[in-house]
C-alpha cells in the first residue's frame, strides 16, 4: 500500500513569482523596440547558447503578439557591417593539339572570374555607447529591450536549480526605465532546464506587460 501511494504521489512545482517594478518612462510610447542580444548572468552556473536563443524567441514573439514593433539585433548589426563582393578576372592560355598530322596546334585565351566576399566593420555591441544610441536614433528606435538568463547553484537531493530571467525595457533617449521584471523557475523534479528557461521568460514578460 505504501508503494502504491508513493507511486501515485505527484510533485507540485512551486508557482513562479515575478518581481516587477515600473520606472519614470512607464506608460509612454515604446515602439519601435530594439531587441538586444540576450546575455548570460555573471553568476550563472552554465549558460548554454540554446537558452539564450529560447529567451530571445520567447520574449520577441510575446511582445509582437502584444502589439510591439521590434527590430532584431541582427538587423542592427546589418546597419553597421558592410558586405563587399569583389570579382576578379584572370587570363588562362589553353593549347589544343589536333589529331590530324601536319596541322599546327591552336592556342586560345580564356578569362576566368573569381569572386571573393569580405565583411568589414564592427557589430553594434562593439560600438561606443554614444555611437550605439546615435545609430538606433537614426533607425527610429524609441526603446530597447535587455534580457539576461541565469542558472543558479544546484541544491536539494535532485540537484535542482533556479533558472532566472531578467528583462528591462528602457527609453532610448535617456535610458530611463519603463519597467523591469524578474522571474525564477525551478528545475529538477519539476521541469527540465530548457522548459524552465522558457517558462521563466514567459513569466517575466507577461507579468511586466499585464501589470
Amino acid at each position: 500500500m505504501a508503494l502504491a501511494l508513493g507511486g501515485a504521489c505527484k510533485f507540485t512545482p512551486p508557482v513562479p513569482i515575478a518581481y516587477v517594478s515600473h520606472g519614470p518612462a512607464f506608460g509612454q510610447p515604446i515602439n519601435p523596440i530594439a531587441a538586444l542580444p540576450v546575455t548570460c548572468g555573471f553568476t550563472s552556473m552554465g549558460c548554454q547558447i540554446g537558452y539564450l536563443v529560447t529567451v530571445a524567441n520567447t520574449t520577441r514573439m510575446a511582445l509582437e503578439l502584444g502589439g510591439g514593433s521590434l527590430v532584431d539585433s541582427e538587423l542592427i548589426n546589418a546597419e553597421v557591417r558592410l558586405r563587399t563582393t569583389r570579382t576578379r578576372g584572370s587570363l588562362e592560355t589553353v593549347r589544343t593539339t589536333p589529331d590530324q598530322v601536319g596541322v599546327m596546334p591552336s592556342t586560345t585565351t580564356q578569362t576566368t572570374a573569381h569572386s571573393t566576399t569580405e565583411v568589414t566593420g564592427t557589430t553594434w555591441l562593439e560600438l561606443p555607447p554614444l555611437e550605439q544610441r546615435a545609430l538606433l536614433e537614426e533607425m527610429g528606435i524609441r526603446s530597447v529591450l535587455r534580457a539576461t538568463v541565469s542558472l543558479g547553484v544546484p541544491h536539494g537531493l535532485s540537484g535542482q536549480r533556479t533558472v532566472t530571467v531578467q528583462l528591462a525595457l528602457l527609453r532610448l533617449a535617456d535610458s530611463a526605465i519603463a519597467w523591469e521584471s524578474e522571474c525564477g523557475v525551478e528545475t529538477g523534479d519539476y521541469h527540465s532546464e530548457p522548459q524552465a528557461v522558457e517558462l521563466a521568460a514567459r513569466c517575466a514578460l507577461e507579468s511586466a506587460t499585464l501589470w
